[in-house]
């Protein structure tokens, strides 16, 4: 087989290869990406309404001010997260910009230093974890599978190069996301760790 010969058939092989090629629209990333998180989202509210259920005293907790200010940490981290996701899902990101990550921590962590400082140091640790923590870590991991999932499926059809970091911040961005909705049944009691406590957990 001569030179040109190979040259000819290298070049009917990528031609073949690219001549069903369709342009993709710039938001199909974004669409994708909201796809999977929200299916995940929905499916992990239905499992904490239907297995666990609404806090009863849901409708006094959204009159209190501290409320709405760890929510708001908590809708910071997952923004933060996702857009991050999104950037490491293509093939030409970089990793520098995971910077803006520890952000939403950093401007809480005056609000949390100000609570330990106005706290009792034996008081620290049950401030830190909260009440049950040993039972609401496998909680909390449990309810944000399902966020994960979404996550999963939406990265299959994407071309992250960076794979370790790529699947730690889906990781971070599950769990951001679902901390939107821990509000709904837990109580949240330390702003700048973030911890969910359960008051109890049903029998």
């Amino acid at each position: 087989m001569t030179d040109a010969t190979i040259v000819r058939a290298t070049d009917h092989l990528i031609d073949a290869m690219v001549n069903d090629l369709r342009p993709v629209p710039r938001s199909a990333m974004a669409r994708r990406l909201a796809a999977g998180l929200i299916a995940g989202a929905l499916a992990s509210a239905a499992l904490l309404l239907l297995g666990i259920g609404a806090r009863p005293d849901l409708g006094l907790v959204f009159g209190s001010a501290g409320f709405w200010a760890k929510l708001a940490f908590a809708l910071a981290t997952a923004a933060v997260s996702v857009h991050a996701a999104a950037r490491l899902g293509r093939p030409d990101a970089r990793i520098h910009g995971l910077w803006l990550l520890p952000v939403p921590f950093l401007l809480y962590l005056p609000v949390g230093i100000s609570e330990l400082a106005a706290t009792p140091t034996s008081q620290w640790l049950p401030l830190l974890l909260g009440q049950g923590w040993r039972q609401c870590t496998w909680l909390v991991l449990l309810l944000s599978l399902p966020v994960y999932s979404g996550l999963w499926w939406a990265f299959r059809k994407f071309a992250p190069t960076h794979e370790q970091a790529t699947g730690a911040v889906a990781g971070l961005s599950s769990a951001a996301v679902w901390r939107t909705l821990a509000p709904c049944r837990f109580t949240i009691v330390a702003p700048f760790t973030g911890r969910v406590a359960c008051p109890r957990l049903p029998r």
